[in-house]
């Protein structure tokens, strides 16, 4: 075989081989919460964003320190031809990361407006509280439609004396006629209830056959 030939071929070899090596991923940018995977499976740091995606930090600034139950605010690309040895999500660059808030706020519900928003059910894989923050892990069908998930503080006339309100999760499923198996990670702001004095509360949610309710306390 012609020796210049054969240099040339073995150069387009590499050059191809190479080409598949790169991403053509765009960045992304998303908000989820930090989860410490440590000891299962070879994992460590996990984000779960609230789109209902899990990302493991491959690369990342050096200057951010991830903690148990952060909220965080990331840019990243997804890194897709790098198997990570954890089998929680996919290898990303965080090209971006910071700590924000909590997120959303509760939404008050009085006997005039209790029925304005939907209480489709739910499946609580996880609640708990991280600071000013409430977090929770949800589960639920669907697929076909955007769902929408509210924590609503109940105020009746019979709210208790002792400093204990009661809160409802409140998911909307629009009627979603899907039935894969969805998950998201939210957080909500419990700000308020700390201004109001309060110390305990119920967390309430319709799971389908029985309605869940749990005391949680303050600090």
């Amino acid at each position: 075989m012609n020796t210049k030939f054969l240099i040339v071929t073995i150069f387009a070899v590499v050059v191809a081989l190479t080409g598949c090596n790169e991403t053509t991923e765009t960045p992304r940018q998303e908000t989820g919460i930090v989860m410490d995977y440590a000891g299962s499976k070879h994992c460590s740091f996990i984000i779960e964003l609230d789109n209902g995606e899990q990302i493991q930090p491959f690369h990342y600034p050096d200057e951010f320190t991830f903690t148990q139950g952060q909220r965080v605010l990331i840019r990243y690309v997804k890194l897709p031809n790098i198997i990570p040895t954890c089998d929680q999500g996919v290898a990303c660059d965080i090209l971006h990361v910071e700590e924000i808030d909590c997120g959303a706020p509760l939404t008050d519900l009085y006997s005039h407006n209790s029925d304005s928003l939907a209480n489709d059910p739910v499946y609580l894989q996880e609640a708990f509280i991280d600071g000013n923050c409430l977090n929770l892990k949800l589960s639920f069908s669907g697929g076909c439609r955007e769902h929408t998930v509210d924590l609503a503080r109940i105020h009746s006339l019979e709210e208790n004396s002792d400093d204990t309100v009661e809160l409802e999760i409140r998911h909307n499923a629009n009627d979603d006629p899907c039935e894969a198996f969805l998950t998201k990670t939210l957080s909500f702001d419990l700000t308020s209830l700390k201004n109001d004095g309060i110390t305990r509360f119920y967390l309430m949610a319709n799971l389908g056959d029985e309605t869940y309710k749990k005391l949680f306390e303050l600090k």
